[in-house]
Parts: C-alpha cells; structure tokens; sequence
C-alpha cells in the first residue's frame, strides 16, 4: 500500500517514514528463520560476507555465532527467501512513490545486535559508502525483532537529510565509518522503537545511530537499499562492495 499523503510528506521533510505493519507476520517469520540458519552455520553463504562482533567471544551465545551482519547483493541473488522480501509488493510499493518505476537494488543486509554482544553503530549517512547520482536511494529497514532503545534501535536525526553529505572517517576498517564534520549525539536523534513487520524508508543523506544491545534478546533487522535504475557512478574506480540487482521497471545501459 503506497504512503498516505501525510506520510509523504514526512518522508520529504524529515528524511524518513516508519510504516506499521507493512510486511505480514509469515513474511517476517520466513526471514527471521533464514537469517538463524546462517547464524548457526546451518546453511552455508557462499556469495556474501559474513562479519562478527569484532570483540565477542566465539562461544559467547552457545550454539549460535555472534553475528554482526551478513552484507551483499549476493543474499538475494542466492537465497530465493530474501529475494521475494526486496520484491515484496508492499515495501516496492513505497519505494516507487519515492523513487519512480526503474528500480535496482543497491544493498542487501542482515544487521544483527546479538544479545549482550551486539555493538553501537555510530552516526553516519548511508550515501557515504556509495558514490553515485542522484544521491536520494533510499533505505528499507525491515524490523524482525521488536526493536527498542534497550536492544538498539535505529536512531536518527529528522531533516538532516537536507545537509547534504558529511565528511566521515574509518573507526576500525573502511566499511565501518562514522561522521566526522558534524557532531552528533543521541540527544540530537528521535528514537525509532518498531514491532516485527514495520518498516522504515529512509533517505541515504539521513544521519542515524543504533546503540548496542544490552539485554538477552537477538535484535535483528533486514535492509535492503534501493536507487533509481538511471543512477550512475561519480568514481571512475567505485568500491568493490558497489553491486546492484534488478527489482522493477527498465535498466539503462551506462548505469550502475
């Protein structure tokens, strides 16, 4: 179902919209169970990356690994379950209203905070990994867990979207980078608590922060960034990590 007038409107102004029950409960069920798959080595992934919370211990969660993220377009070129989620109808819908009918997918990711373990992620902008144009794809990030200030929750700053892209540094590796021109703090961000099924849309120019997970429950979420099928390089030597996939509408040669 396409946004409401007003919910458009608050995308344009605050860089961002959470849609209540957006995805049925099957639908976030058969996501969740895949993911755990992975976690637990149950199935193997052989065309994206799988990262660990960099200062866990290997046993610290039992039989399951603490998994920070799987990243790569790969998920859904080899996993038909996160293939149909970046298809679904009900997120497609939105992203069309925000970005027309040519669509390719950008990124697909698991972003997990396992219980305890799970990590902040500082305040960044999502356009800074991608150098492409126009700067405006737009950030899908499907809630399947409930997701609360106390298990990190996304966190972000409304309208400064509108700033345009910030410096950003490495903190420990080149695809974990932070804002470095702005400074940031959580009393300058809006808490985004969800339930499993809602949805975030949000702009790629939108800072935002998730804190870590301190309580005994997985917080996981699934994002999937799509940008306009038109959209084209500005480094003439893009990142390795720049990949696209087609969802909806035409493809243009030139283009990413």
């Amino acid at each position: 179902m396409p946004l409401t007038d007003e919910q458009f409107e608050q995308y344009q102004r605050d860089g961002y919209v959470v849609v209540e029950d957006c995805l049925d409960g099957a639908t976030v069920e058969a996501v969740t169970e895949r993911i755990d798959a992975y976690v637990r080595n149950d199935r193997d992934a052989t065309q994206f990356e799988r990262m660990l919370e960099p200062d866990a211990e290997d046993a610290a969660l039992g039989d399951a690994d603490p998994v920070r993220k799987f990243e790569g377009v790969g998920m859904v070129r080899e996993d038909d379950v996160f293939a149909e989620l970046v298809r679904d109808e009900a997120i497609v819908d939105v992203v069309r209203q925000l970005q027309g009918p040519n669509l390719h997918l950008l990124r697909s990711a698991a972003m997990l905070k396992p219980p305890r373990v799970g990590s902040e992620k500082k305040f960044h902008q999502d356009a800074a990994y991608y150098p492409i144009h126009p700067m405006d794809h737009v950030t899908v990030w499907v809630a399947l867990d409930q997701s609360t200030t106390e298990n990190g929750c996304m966190q972000v700053v409304p309208g400064a979207h509108t700033d345009g892209l910030l410096g950003h540094e490495a903190v420990e590796y080149d695809t974990d980078i932070a804002i470095s021109e702005a400074d940031y703090t959580p009393e300058d961000a809006v808490a985004l608590p969800m339930e499993p099924g809602d949805v975030l849309f949000q702009h790629c120019l939108l800072p935002h922060y998730t804190a870590p997970n301190e309580t005994e429950d997985w917080r996981r979420a699934f994002i999937a960034a799509y940008m306009r099928s038109r959209s084209r390089f500005t480094d003439q030597n893009p990142p390795e990590w720049v990949d696209s996939y087609d969802v909806t509408g035409d493809s243009f040669r030139g283009c990413v």
